[in-house]
């Protein structure tokens, strides 16, 4: 049965790729839409970005039928937006909204009622796309079914047994992906893909530099492909064994903190947030080891990714944490979450006397267990 699956997606991919590479690229795009119950005061919106600012090109809808024509620098993801008749809905989520990869080709739209429910011709992205989330989304399911039918559980033989499903699962997620951005090393899309699986918090930043090396200059020249690389680079800056970078930020007393003061102490940088679950589970575990070493040559900074005072302020208080804490209450634009790369948390790094990186992304009583292991030798 395995056989089999891992047949059907190689032909799925093989099918994909060999229709990517017979397309030409045209001097712009024509979208033509055809939605023949719309009124004719509807209105059609087409929203994207090029070169990080947002554009939109707005027209009238004429017997169920509207269309955009345009250039794009590169390929990008789009949205049209319709009206139907002269107002829109009161409730965003009501919106009639169609996503797609725009680039330039000659692409049709056609649907009988709302653009939502369209299907698209001409977009060999957005095929490409469609494709790899039939593949991935029911692997994606099963982990998160699984998940959360491990909340409440005991830690038994039934447990582990469902632990292992899930690494399973998540393995064979992994070596679709990398089939598909192996098959696709001219495409937008599989950079796409690749970012959002290949370029998690932990991700290996030599590999990954490796992988996207694959990718044609193209793509790589592309805004994503440029953001790509220097998440990258930020990746080697922030791996074992690379010294910690120099930051200054203001505490949580209005003090300005900056990490070379702490120079000569093992440092535990803590990236989290108030709003942030699975930061807040983990902080019990944080306290105990500081605790148990604060007398030992151990500091603690937590750089909350917040945006309001009083919620970064409840939130040291009600977990009790004692340490330097710092914020520039910029959410996920914060200074210092920008310098080390930092787009999801928790993240934590252990810094040693010298300010080099010994551990990364810590978690439970790993954290406990590093530093009895480093205080023991010395």
């Amino acid at each position: 049965m395995k056989n089999y699956i891992y047949i059907s997606i190689s032909l799925t991919l093989m099918a994909i790729s060999c229709k990517n590479r017979d397309t030409i690229q045209k001097e712009g795009f024509v979208i033509e839409a055809h939605i023949p119950s719309l009124p004719s005061s509807s209105l059609a919106v087409l929203s994207y970005t090029q070169k990080d600012s947002t554009l939109t090109d707005t027209v009238a809808v004429k017997e169920g039928m509207f269309t955009f024509t345009g250039k794009v620098s590169h390929p990008i993801e789009a949205s049209i937006n319709v009206r139907h008749g002269e107002t829109y809905p009161d409730k965003s989520y009501l919106k009639d909204t169609f996503t797609f990869y725009l680039d330039n080709n000659d692409m049709q739209i056609s649907a009988t009622d709302s653009i939502k429910n369209a299907s698209i011709s001409g977009s060999l992205l957005t095929d490409q796309s469609i494709a790899f989330s039939k593949q991935i989304n029911p692997l994606r399911q099963k982990i998160q079914d699984l998940s959360w039918g491990l909340q409440g559980k005991a830690y038994d033989d039934a447990y582990m047994a469902t632990v292992d499903t899930i690494k399973a699962t998540g393995k064979q997620t992994e070596e679709l992906v990398r089939k598909f951005v192996e098959a696709h090393p001219d495409s937008y899309f599989a950079l796409t893909a690749f970012t959002n699986y290949e370029l998690g918090y932990n991700f290996d930043p030599i590999w990954a530099e490796e992988e996207y090396q694959k990718f044609t200059d193209e793509v790589r020249n592309t805004p994503l492909g440029q953001r790509v690389y220097d998440k990258i680079l930020t990746g080697k800056r922030t791996s074992v064994g690379e010294e910690a970078m120099e930051f200054s930020q203001t505490t949580l007393q209005g003090d300005t903190f900056s990490l070379n003061a702490l120079r000569g102490n093992y440092v535990f940088i803590d990236f989290w947030a108030s709003w942030c679950v699975p930061c807040r589970q983990e902080n019990p575990f944080i306290v105990e080891a500081y605790n148990e070493f604060k007398d030992r040559n151990f500091e603690i900074v937590g750089v909350s990714v917040d945006d309001k005072r009083k919620n970064w302020e409840f939130a040291v208080e009600k977990d009790k944490l004692p340490w330097i804490n710092v914020s520039d209450l910029k959410g996920f634009k914060n200074e210092v979450a920008k310098q080390y790369g930092i787009s999801a948390v928790p993240q934590n790094f252990l810094l040693d006397p010298d300010g080099v990186i010994i551990a990364k992304n810590m978690r439970g009583e790993e954290l406990s267990e590093k530093l009895s292991e480093i205080f023991h030798q010395e």
